[in-house]
């Protein structure tokens, strides 16, 4: 799976971290990741996030241990080197989960380990093994957020017992990124929390998330094959055309936008009633799989 990764993202995450060592703001795991992952930019699923958990936890030591921001710029510079290294789609193309690379990643700039290093080459590996069996006792399709989590709570004991650092994460986690996750397994996932959900629906925003695959717009002038073929996404970038604008009310199933791949056209309609209150890409920009299009703010009947 091939994603155009954007170092202003990157940048923006590191900014940040240093914030949270500059404010002094010491705080569990959990937070520091949902600090991470609430940026604006930051699209549902993405490689970016093999980078959030290392920072977080990189964060959080160097808030705990003193450091300075020489010293942990310098930690999520090689962290961001290293997670760059993991490709999108890792969990299912090579069933290697990037969150739990992220808890070895931390462990090897922390300890400074090297292919040649003995204890600290078997606690990142260690780790990193024990947070892919966590992350996979639950199925598919990926989380991003949900991985994180997990390997945060899962990594977090063992960093602390074989480091002898004071690292916390909160108990009773509940998601607050499930309306935005089109592919959301709901009470399959241990932080689903459908009440939670209920009492903030007047409230809660609805991402139009770029599937993988899509059927394009049937078209009566083209009778090709390839009309009856879903497009790929994955490895194909389209342009988009908005139809609906920034206030519009919206119904479910209405065309919202439409984006032309290879002079085909696909629909991307409202999943929910409500009112269309973000473009995230403009008219003429390009999208590609797990892009997020725009929100709209369901309107609680």
């Amino acid at each position: 799976m091939k994603y155009d990764l954007k170092q202003e993202i990157y940048d923006g995450l590191k900014t940040i971290g240093m914030t949270a060592l500059y404010e002094k703001k010491a705080m569990s795991i959990t937070r520091m990741l949902k600090r991470l992952m609430d940026m604006e930019e930051l699209p549902m699923h993405c490689p970016y996030h093999h980078f959030i958990l290392p920072a977080a936890l990189l964060v959080q030591t160097a808030v705990q241990e003193g450091k300075t921001e020489a010293e942990l710029s310098e930690w999520l510079e090689l962290a961001e080197e290293r997670a760059k290294t993991v490709p999108a789609g890792f969990c299912g193309e090579c069933g290697t989960c990037g969150s739990a690379v992220g808890v070895g990643i931390f462990i090897s700039i922390y300890t400074k380990a090297t292919p040649k290093s003995v204890e600290n080459w078997k606690w990142a590996n260690e780790a990193t093994g024990l947070c892919l069996q966590k992350i996979a006792s639950y199925p598919g399709p990926r989380c991003c957020k949900r991985t994180s989590f997990l390997a945060a709570n899962e990594g977090v004991p063992y960093i602390n017992k074989k480091l002898g650092l004071k690292l916390t994460v909160d108990e009773g986690e509940k998601c607050s990124y499930h309306n935005i996750n089109a592919e959301c397994i709901e009470n399959e996932c241990p932080f689903f929390d459908p009440k939670e959900d209920a009492d903030k629906a007047e409230d809660r925003k609805i991402a139009i998330i770029v599937e993988a695959e899509k059927m394009p717009k049937k078209d009566l002038k083209r009778t090709c094959k390839c009309m009856n073929e879903p497009i790929e996404l994955n490895t194909k970038k389209g342009v988009l055309t908005w139809l609906k604008s920034i206030g519009d009310d919206v119904k479910q199933g209405d065309v919202i936008c439409e984006g032309e791949v290879e002079k085909k056209v696909m629909e991307f309609t409202a999943s929910d009633d409500g009112i269309l209150t973000d473009q995230c890409i403009k008219d003429g920009e390009t999208f590609a799989a797990g892009s997020i299009l725009g929100y709209i703010k369901v309107i609680k009947s």
